[in-house]
């Protein structure tokens, strides 16, 4: 489990910087900015699930 833990920091950190950049283009009204980055987000997320 600890050799795992750098990935899953690794995994945080990319999710947390798509976060942030979500919250942003919602704050300013960039509706489609967001859903964009929400779907790139998902299919990362999923292919990283799938890669496991």
């Amino acid at each position: 489990m600890e050799n795992e833990m750098p990935v899953f920091k690794s995994f945080l950190r990319e999710q947390l910087v798509v976060q942030k950049q979500i919250h942003d283009a919602l704050k300013n009204h960039e509706y489609e900015k967001a859903e964009k980055l929400m779907e790139e987000m998902i299919e990362r997320t999923q292919q990283n699930i799938e890669d496991n």
